[in-house]
């Protein structure tokens, strides 16, 4: 796997504790999140062609299985002006 923008999920339980992205290297900040909490030890890396696809797919995942560890709604990136693409949501 190269340097690729994606998404990461954690799992404690078997149940998704934890969603996070990259812009840039998702491989690596997932491996840096990785060693910060107690995880199941598979975690399912999402690749995306871009930064946008990346923060579309982490909101939709976010909303689907509200992790008990994201205290807050994704983060758009510093300068853009993404919406969140799930229906009713306050950042969409």
């Amino acid at each position: 796997m190269g340097a690729s923008p994606g998404v990461y999920v954690f799992k404690r339980n078997g149940r998704v504790a934890y969603v996070g992205r990259s812009d840039s290297d998702v491989a690596a900040r997932e491996s840096q999140s990785f060693n910060q909490a107690d995880y199941d030890l598979t975690t399912t890396i999402y690749e995306t062609p871009s930064a946008r696809e990346a923060y579309r797919k982490e909101c939709r995942l976010f909303h689907r299985h509200d992790p008990i560890d994201n205290e807050v709604h994704p983060r758009v990136p510093a300068g853009s002006k993404w919406r969140c693409p799930v229906n009713g949501c306050p950042w969409s």
